[in-house]
Formats: structure tokens, C-alpha cells, sequence
């Protein structure tokens, strides 16, 4: 009996030993897990211990956790999986697994496989979990998936065609929307398929072209390739190509865009640049490439060519008075006058505005032959082109002026020809207009010097080199000076005394008379205070008149400049009495009556200079709020002894005398005119016979010897 119990004492020793000495091996592979490893009481669900690992991973160390339970030291991120991993240990012989989260102490998350498994020990059961962590290969799944989503996305939604090919077959591998856009195939018609089975390439060869280009160079870049679509219409489409390889299959990535509108769009503003809009002639751009292609073919050849430089002849009147849009239409008839009248191989071209240029080439012959083929050309376009057009009711006429110079005689640039062409265009229409002018070496020098003049006229005036002077105005009956009329002079530095009627038109022309004519205004203002000032003359009796040139007038605020000259020169409104000519009239009637009422408002009188020289008409005459018309000299110097310029004074008087307006005589030289003017009851006059225009101080010295009289 003894020796039994021996014996099963001796086994009972021998497998506490084995057990102990088996827990010792399993709390060496405890610690020694690359695993987070955690022995909680099943009991109860206190942690019993913990490898380094947990300690290294999760930031509490095995005293802190000890005896807590997971729920005390915040483990979970989701409470709620702690209950699942029980439920999921009991119900499995095998060790359960589950997806979780668990905290670290700082509460950052960390991602994982849970491992759960019921063990038994020698005081007990127990609960083993091993947490594999997941956490990098977690949030790798999730950037690749979300790049994947993104280049789902970008693949599917990009306006462009993408499309992916098997580089050796040609079979379709994925297409976008862009493609089915592009192509007019839907992805189910061309997946599969390959790209020898459809004529979306024009030419299937150009693939061999671009597949051998992306071996040599690694990719293609912005080819242009004609395609067809579905519908059998040509495309012009931008490709790039890229190498790709999917499941170790060699693959092309090809983008494309339809650039069709792009390329019609470029070549609209490559015509646009080199083409007039209005009229679709060349510009002046193409005008000096074809000018120069043409100077060396004529010199190659031992030809000559002609270049006719064109101007309509007061094509502002019709802008200004029937609008642009007639102004428009009539430059439209012009352009298809002149296209009509030259050959296919001359050139027309507009400038711009109402300037064209007609670019003949291939004239054989001596310089003389050549002079009689233009001009008689010239005389052809001129003719043509003043026939009568007829636009919106109303019938127009207009008539070019022609400048005219030779290739290569005048000379062997674009610029130099274009320049004496229009140098030659201005002896044209100084000469009188509806003319034709071939260049000649005198008109350049010409040309030179009304140059110099026009840049010695933009420093006279802050030189001082101005100056007015007056001439009176008379009353015959008591021979009383009843007024005067202010008169630019210049004194130039080296030219002397120059007559207005050498600069006053180029400044008129250049713009300068906007400055000049303001600083008139402001100086004639400044002389009429001073001279009421002294008491030489009576403002209730006296004109002071200035001359306005047209685009003064037409300045936006002229009225509200005349009216505070006045106020700065302390002169009464009613001493002055401005000048104006028939050119401002008939520029714009109802602008021009306008103004006039506001300046008559404050007091201002009118006189319209040169009468009988312009467009005299009775018709706009009654309309305006004018007070007195000035008879032009032309007319007063032949008065007695050329019947018909008689007859013209004699009508002008007694237009003025039905319309109750004053009658001034300019350019009174003699007793005979004065003598016969008062037969005509005109009592007022200007001239040398009474006096000359004279400078300020003389012109007081005149008032101030009549008023000792």
C-alpha cells in the first residue's frame, strides 16, 4: 500500500514539475513575442502580466497594468470589441481573431489583427491575446486605395481621351468618357478589340511611327495625328504617349485631345493679324511682306511695279454725319470697286481708316511707259471709284486722292516707297483733291521742310515765339472802330514773320491748334479787360473777335473752357464774339447748334467767317444762332471790277440784310470797295485801308489817339 502511494506521490511530484517547468518555457515565449502579448484572469479580466513588447508599443509598464482591467487603463479603442473577442473566444475551439483598435497610452491608435485563445494554468483559466500590429500596412491599403480611387477618378473624368493599349496587339485595355466623346465608340464597342478593327487612326501606320518614337525617346509628346470618328469626319487630334506595364504585359497610356477649334482659332488670328477686319484686305503688315517679296522679284527680272497710295477725299463728313455704319458700308463698296478693277497678281491693302494702297507688279517697259500705265490705271480707279453709291436713301459720291510711287525708282525699301507714296498723296490733295500725283525728289524736300515746320511749331509756343495782334473793325458811318479781330502771328527764329497761312493748317492738321487756339482765347480775353480796364474802349460798343478753328470747337467741354476763360480775364461776356467757318458747321449741325445756344446763353455773339468760300447754305444758315456773316476778302478784292464776284456780295447782303444779321467786309483795301459797299448798305468792314493787324501796343496807341480827338 505503502509502495502505491509512493508511487502516485512520486507522479503527482513529477508532473507539477513538468507543468512548472512548462510555464516557465511559456513565460519565456511570453516576453520574447514580436508580438503585443496580454494574460488577463478570466474571472475577473485583470491583467495578469504583459510582454515588453505591450510595454514598448502601448506605453504602460507591466506594474501599471497589473491588476486593472483593459477597460480601466482605456485600452480599447472601441469598448464594444472587447465583448465581441469573448464571444468569438467562447464560440471557437481554435483561437479567435478579430479586427481592432487599441489605444496607446498618449490615446494614439494603432491598427491590428487580435488573437484570443482560453488557456489553462495551474491557478487557473486564463485569456491569451496576441495583437498583431497592423497599423503601417493599414494606412498603406488605405493610400493605395485612395490612389487608386484618384486615378479612377482622373482617368474617368478627364475632358481628354485616355486610353490603354497592349503595346504589341493594339487590344484595347480601358478607355474613359473622354475617349467615347472624342471618338464616337462607346467602351463596350472597342474593349477587347483591337485597334487594327476600327478607323479611328486616318493612316494605321503613323501607330508604327509613334510606337518606334516612344522606344527611342521613352514617350511622345503633343503629336499631331488626323483621326476619324464613328461618324466618318476627320479630327485633328494632340497626342502624347507613355510606356506602362500592367500584369508584366508591355502597354501604351495615350492621351489625346481634339484640337481642331484650337487650330481653326489660330488660324483665325493669323489671318487676323495680317488681315483688315472690315474689309478682309491685307493689312499693313502682309502689305510690306508682299512689298518686299516684289522689290527683289522686279530687280531679279529687270521689271518695274508701282505702289498707288489711296485717300478718300472728305471721307470724315459722311462718318461724322451719317454714322460710322454707312462710313462702314461705303468703305465695304470701295474695297469691292477696287478688287474688281486690278489684276490678280496686284495687291489691295487698307491701312486703315480710309487710306488703301494698290501694289502693282510686272510692268515692262521704260520709265516713261511705265509713267503713262499707271496713270492711266490711276485715272481707271478714280473714275470707278466716284460713282455715285447709293446707302440707306442716300446718295454719296466720293472721290480719291492718288499718290503714286515707282519700284524700284523711288525706292528699295517697303518703308522708303510707302513714305514717298504718301508724301506724293499729300501734293495730291493739296493740290486740290480727286487728283493723282507721281513722286518726284522735289516733293521730299517739300515733305522735309513741313516737317521741320511742324516741329518748330510744337516748341514756338513754350518759346514765347506767338504773339497776337488786331485789326480794327469800322463803322463807316462816323468812322468809329467798332471792334477787332485778334490774329496769330509767329516770329520764328530763323524764318522771321511767317503768314498764318503757312502754319495754320498744320497745325490744325498735327493738333497743335487745340493747344494754340486755347492760348489765343485766353490772350484775346486777357487784352479786351485790359483795354476796358484803361477806358479805351466801350464795353456796351465793342467786339473783341477770335477765330475757332474746328477741332476746338469740337472739344467735349469747350463751352465750359470759354466761360472760365472769361471769368480769370474779368471780361464781359458780350465783348466777345467768337468767329467760326462753314467746316465746323457741316461736321456735326446739331452739336454745333447746341454749343452755340449755351455760349448765346451767357452773352457770346457769332460771326461766320469767310462766307461764300464753303458749303453756303440757306438751309443750315436759318439754324444757327449766328449774328453776323463776314463777307470773305476773296470776293471784296475783284468786287468792282469782276461782275460776277459783285453779284456774289450783293446776294450775301441781301441774305444777311432777310436773315436780320450784320454784314462785315473783310480785306477792305481801297475807297472804290468801301465806296461800293455802302451803295449795298454794309457799314461795317476790316482792311488795310483803314489799318493793318496791328501788335497790342500799337493797337492801344490807335484807340488812345482817337479818343484825344
Amino acid at each position: 500500500m505503502s509502495t502505491f502511494a509512493d508511487s502516485v506521490a512520486l507522479q503527482t511530484t513529477a508532473l507539477a514539475l513538468t507543468v512548472k517547468e512548462s510555464e516557465k518555457h511559456f513565460a519565456i515565449l511570453f516576453n520574447l513575442s514580436p508580438s503585443v502579448v496580454l494574460l488577463t484572469r478570466f474571472e475577473d479580466g485583470l491583467i495578469c502580466n504583459v510582454n515588453r513588447h505591450f510595454e514598448r508599443m502601448f506605453g504602460w509598464s507591466m506594474g501599471e497594468c497589473v491588476g486593472r482591467t483593459t477597460l480601466d487603463i482605456g485600452l480599447w479603442a472601441n469598448p464594444r470589441h472587447r465583448q465581441m473577442a469573448l464571444d468569438r473566444t467562447f464560440a471557437a475551439l481554435e483561437p479567435a481573431s478579430l479586427e481592432s483598435q487599441w489605444q496607446t497610452r498618449e490615446g494614439r491608435r494603432r491598427e491590428g489583427t487580435l488573437y484570443t485563445q482560453m488557456i489553462e494554468l495551474s491557478d487557473g483559466r486564463y485569456l491569451l491575446s496576441t495583437f498583431i500590429d497592423n497599423t503601417e500596412h493599414k494606412r498603406a491599403e488605405r493610400a493605395l486605395k485612395a490612389s487608386e480611387e484618384k486615378f479612377a477618378k482622373a482617368f474617368h473624368s478627364s475632358p481628354d481621351a485616355i486610353i490603354i493599349t497592349e503595346k504589341t496587339t493594339g487590344r484595347y485595355l480601358e478607355v474613359n468618357d473622354g475617349f467615347s466623346r472624342l471618338s464616337g465608340y462607346s467602351a463596350s464597342e472597342v474593349l477587347g478589340h483591337t485597334v487594327f478593327e476600327f478607323a479611328i487612326m486616318v493612316d494605321i501606320s503613323q501607330r508604327v511611327r509613334l510606337i518606334h518614337d516612344v522606344e527611342e525617346h521613352g514617350n511622345v509628346r503633343n503629336r499631331e495625328v488626323l483621326g476619324r470618328n464613328k461618324d466618318g469626319e476627320i479630327i485633328t487630334v494632340d497626342v502624347s504617349i507613355d510606356p506602362l506595364v500592367l500584369d508584366d504585359t508591355q502597354c501604351l497610356l495615350i492621351t489625346a485631345r481634339d484640337i481642331g477649334l484650337l487650330k481653326s482659332a489660330q488660324a483665325q488670328i493669323q489671318h487676323l493679324a495680317y488681315h483688315d477686319s472690315l474689309t478682309n484686305l491685307p493689312n499693313r503688315a502682309l502689305l510690306m511682306d508682299r512689298l518686299n517679296q516684289q522689290i527683289s522679284l522686279l530687280k531679279r527680272h529687270h521689271l518695274r511695279g508701282a505702289l498707288l497710295f489711296l485717300d478718300l477725299d472728305h471721307f470724315k463728313h459722311i462718318n461724322d454725319s451719317l454714322g460710322h455704319p454707312v462710313g462702314d458700308s461705303v468703305l465695304k463698296i470701295i474695297t469691292a470697286r477696287l478688287e474688281a478693277s486690278v489684276r490678280l497678281e496686284d495687291t489691295v491693302a487698307r491701312l486703315g481708316g480710309d487710306e488703301f494702297v494698290v501694289l502693282i507688279s510686272g510692268l515692262e517697259g521704260t520709265q516713261d511707259d511705265v509713267i503713262k500705265q499707271v496713270r492711266t490705271q490711276a485715272d481707271t480707279l478714280r473714275e470707278l471709284l466716284a460713282e455715285p453709291m447709293f446707302l440707306d436713301g442716300q446718295r454719296l459720291q466720293v472721290t480719291p486722292s492718288i499718290g503714286v510711287a515707282l519700284i524700284p525708282d523711288h525706292g528699295s525699301t517697303p518703308a522708303d516707297l510707302l513714305k514717298r507714296a504718301d508724301i506724293a498723296l499729300y501734293r495730291a490733295k493739296d493740290s486740290g483733291r480727286n487728283a493723282t500725283q507721281m513722286f518726284h525728289s522735289t516733293m521730299q524736300k517739300a515733305a522735309s521742310d513741313r516737317l521741320r515746320l511742324e516741329n518748330d511749331l510744337r516748341q514756338a509756343l513754350t518759346r514765347g515765339e506767338f504773339s497776337l495782334s488786331y485789326q480794327p473793325q469800322v463803322d463807316t458811318r462816323g468812322n468809329r472802330i467798332i471792334g477787332a479781330e485778334a490774329l496769330l502771328r509767329w516770329q520764328h527764329p530763323t524764318l522771321g514773320n511767317l503768314p498764318p497761312q503757312q502754319f495754320i493748317q498744320v497745325m490744325e492738321e498735327s493738333g497743335m491748334i487745340l493747344e494754340v487756339g486755347n492760348w489765343i482765347l485766353e490772350q484775346a480775353c486777357i487784352t479786351g479787360g485790359r483795354l476796358l480796364r484803361g477806358g479805351l474802349i466801350d464795353g456796351e460798343d465793342f467786339s473783341l473777335c477770335v477765330n475757332i478753328s474746328p477741332r476746338q470747337f469740337r472739344q467735349g467741354d469747350f463751352v465750359q473752357r470759354v466761360e472760365h476763360c472769361l471769368l480769370t480775364c474779368a471780361m464781359p461776356h458780350r465783348m466777345l464774339k467768337l468767329e467760326i467757318t462753314e467746316g465746323i458747321v457741316i461736321q456735326n449741325l446739331e452739336d454745333t447748334i447746341a454749343k452755340m445756344l449755351e455760349l448765346k446763353q451767357l452773352g457770346i455773339s457769332f460771326a461766320m467767317d469767310d462766307f461764300g468760300t464753303g458749303y453756303s447754305s440757306l438751309t443750315y444758315l436759318k439754324r444757327l444762332p449766328v449774328d453776323a456773316l463776314k463777307i470773305d476778302q476773296s470776293f471784296i478784292r475783284d468786287a468792282t471790277s469782276d461782275p460776277n464776284d459783285a453779284e456774289i456780295v450783293r446776294a450775301i447782303i441781301a441774305m444777311a440784310a432777310s436773315l436780320n444779321l450784320a454784314i462785315i467786309a473783310e480785306g477792305v483795301e481801297t475807297q472804290e470797295q468801301l465806296d461800293f459797299l455802302a451803295q449795298l448798305d454794309c457799314h461795317f468792314y476790316q482792311g488795310f485801308l483803314f489799318s493793318e493787324p496791328l501788335p497790342l501796343e500799337r493797337f492801344e496807341a490807335l484807340l488812345r489817339g482817337r479818343l484825344q480827338r
